[in-house]
C-alpha cells in the first residue's frame, strides 16, 4: 500500500510540475483595431479602447480565454500572427473569418498591478 501511495505522489508531482512549468508569457492589451475589407476593395478601420490579458505559449495565444494558433506546420491552421519590434511583441493580429484582421496592442506585464496602471 505504501508503494502505491509513493508512486501516486510522484506521478502527481510530475503532472503538477508540467502544468506549472509551461513557458507562458503574459501580456496586457490596452486597445484594439479591427480592419475589415468591403466588396469595393476599401478598408474600414475601427479603433476601440479595450483592455484585457493575453497569454502566449509555445504555439498558441490565449486572448480572453479563446485559444488561437500562431505557429503550425500547416499554414491553413494559423489563426494569429505575432508582430515583433526587435525582441518585443508589439501587436497580435487575429485573422477574422470575414477576411479582416483584429490588432491587439500589447505590453508585457509582470503582475496584476501593471494591468491596473495601464487601464
Amino acid at each position: 500500500m505504501a508503494i502505491v501511495l509513493v508512486v501516486a505522489t510522484i506521478l502527481l508531482a510530475l503532472v503538477l510540475y508540467r502544468l506549472l512549468g509551461k513557458n507562458e508569457k503574459t501580456y496586457a492589451y490596452t486597445h484594439t483595431m479591427t480592419i475589415t475589407y468591403r466588396i469595393d476593395g476599401t478598408e474600414q478601420i475601427q479603433k476601440m479602447n479595450e483592455n484585457g490579458i493575453v497569454f502566449i505559449t509555445g504555439k498558441k495565444v490565449l486572448i480572453d480565454g479563446n485559444p488561437y494558433v500562431y505557429q503550425s506546420s500547416d499554414r491553413r491552421k494559423i489563426q494569429a500572427r505575432l508582430n515583433r519590434e526587435g525582441k518585443r511583441i508589439k501587436t497580435i493580429v487575429l485573422f477574422l473569418a470575414n477576411g479582416g484582421e483584429k490588432y491587439y496592442y500589447v505590453d508585457q506585464i509582470n503582475s496584476v498591478k501593471d494591468v491596473v496602471r495601464r487601464s
